[in-house]
């Protein structure tokens, strides 16, 4: 008797890419903040630590990172209701 191959269901692969990127966005490193927001790992690492106040124009600008991250969660999190069929 042949052996069945086992097929993955449709769409698989894509929804564990789907999920992978999210959990990526959802837990950003301090570096990937940093950069994004245009400061240095060692002065986003103080202001972590309460070493540090950043300067106004740092906080708006980590405002914005963190408003844009909110942005592409909320449509990472729509694509993945979609992928579900509960949406």
């Amino acid at each position: 008797m042949r052996k069945r191959r086992t097929v993955p269901k449709l769409g698989t692969q894509r929804t564990r890419t789907m999920i992978a990127t999210l959990l990526d966005y959802v837990a950003p490193t301090l570096r990937e903040v940093a950069a994004q927001a245009g400061i240095s790992y060692s002065s986003i690492r103080q202001y972590r630590k309460g070493k540090r106040t950043p300067p106004s124009a740092v906080i708006h600008r980590l405002a914005v990172v963190l408003r844009a991250r909110g942005g592409k969660l909320r449509q990472l999190a729509i694509e993945l209701e979609r992928a579900s069929g509960k949406r």
